[in-house]
């Protein structure tokens, strides 16, 4: 059943407080997984003590099976919840793992199983506590066997899911388009009011503009968050210098997106976009007064994840190798030729209503907006107006998924 090593296996199900959360790993009694047991029941942690996996006194499951608390044992109470319903539920999950076929019944006596066991301190009930660590147990175990996920799983699931206990739901930017609203308002009072009358839409991005910045502070970003924890937030710093500092400013105040300026050195942006990438944020280049955006992105030996492009309200004929071509924005596609199809590209410049297809079909990914919302009268109807432009749906990403 196991070739060589040991096998992985984890599951969530339940509810609070009695929820049941196990870590399993299954292998050879003769590999690590046997010297990890042994060493577990002979160098007891206090709070932590491995106890054999027992269905009853005096009968212990097989293959033979070791509980470690995930929680300290601060009391008998603790002490009685694993000793009782969870010890018995775990052990009697993999027998009948055993007998179901899952683990092969002529190899019981050559493996080990080390399961991991959380028990929530004000958990009461124990019918609960033990029907949800033997569902758990028995759904750690089969997704070990089966190597349950597969990478191709992980990579289409790791930007749709968030885990539960976070309490908001994160969004990466994987389905455009998004509205980005601009608040370049130094007035937070003003600023709070028109973020509460946002529309609550996956769709939505949030700048904290530069003045907004300079006048609060990075810091503003977390006051944004605190109203909408669920929102991207983007700190449009403009940096200009030391751009792994503040990079790593707009990581700790939680900007999930960090803007630089394209007219800083080439240097400064690199280490911008490579301390965006440590800390998990996105890197944004402002195009703003840059001659030419595509070229400065050709000498980037790491690109950013997001280029806003900055154009006249009114059409400009650019350059594009030797051919003009009528644009208000750039030539999206040939900063995707150099940024790769992954790019995000923001438009932003005195765009409206009736400006917001042509850039969709343009090939923009992010519309910014500024005062067409801010300074609307009816600022929820104004994003409304916006989104249905854009065609976008409310998308609930925030799942908790014990199956596939």
């Amino acid at each position: 059943m196991i070739d060589e090593g040991f096998l992985i296996g984890e599951a969530l199900v339940g509810e609070e407080p009695e929820i049941a959360h196990i870590d399993l790993i299954i292998g050879s009694k003769k590999e690590a997984v046997g010297t990890a047991f042994a060493c577990s029941i002979a160098q007891p942690r206090q709070g932590h003590t491995p106890i054999l996996g027992v269905i009853r006194p005096n009968l212990p499951t097989k293959p033979t099976t070791l509980i470690v608390p995930k929680v300290s044992i601060r009391n008998l109470a603790d002490a009685e919840k694993m000793f009782g319903p969870a010890q018995s539920a775990v052990a009697k999950a993999i027998a009948d793992a055993v007998e179901e076929g899952v683990i092969p019944k002529a190899e019981v006596e050559e493996l080990a199983v080390i399961v991991s066991v959380f028990i929530h301190p004000r958990g009461r009930d124990y019918q609960r506590i033990y029907r949800y660590n033997y569902a758990a147990t028995k759904l750690a175990l089969s997704r070990a066997i089966q190597k349950f996920p597969e990478i191709d799983k992980v990579l289409e699931e790791k930007d749709k899911s968030i885990h539960a206990m976070i309490g908001f739901k994160m969004n990466n930017l994987k389905k455009p388009p998004y509205l980005e609203v601009a608040l370049d308002i130094p007035d937070w009072r003003r600023v709070e009011g028109i973020i509460r009358a946002l529309p609550r839409s996956d769709a939505i991005i949030i700048e904290a503009g530069t003045p907004l910045i300079k006048r609060y502070g990075v810091e503003v970003v977390q006051k944004i968050h605190q109203l909408r924890p669920e929102t991207v937030v983007f700190a449009d710093l403009k940096t200009l210098d030391t751009g792994n500092l503040e990079a790593r400013m707009a990581g700790d105040a939680t900007a999930d997106v960090a803007g630089f300026s394209g007219l800083a050195p080439i240097g400064t942006m690199e280490k911008f976009i490579e301390e965006c990438k440590k800390v998990g944020t996105l890197s944004l280049m402002d195009t703003l007064n840059v001659p030419d955006p595509v070229e400065v992105l050709r000498k980037l030996k790491v690109k950013p994840d997001i280029v806003e492009l900055h154009r006249a309200i009114d059409v400009e004929l650019y350059q594009n190798r030797g051919q003009e071509q009528e644009s208000e924005w750039g030539n999206i596609g040939e900063v995707r030729e150099v940024c790769g199809n992954d790019v995000l590209v923001a438009v932003a410049g005195g765009i409206r209503l009736k400006k917001v297809k042509k850039a969709l079909k343009a090939g923009a990914d992010i519309i910014v907006v500024g005062r067409a919302i801010t300074a609307a009268k009816d600022v929820t109807g104004a994003a409304r107006g916006f989104l249905q432009q854009m065609s976008v749906e409310d998308v609930d990403q925030f799942r908790v998924m014990t199956d596939f």
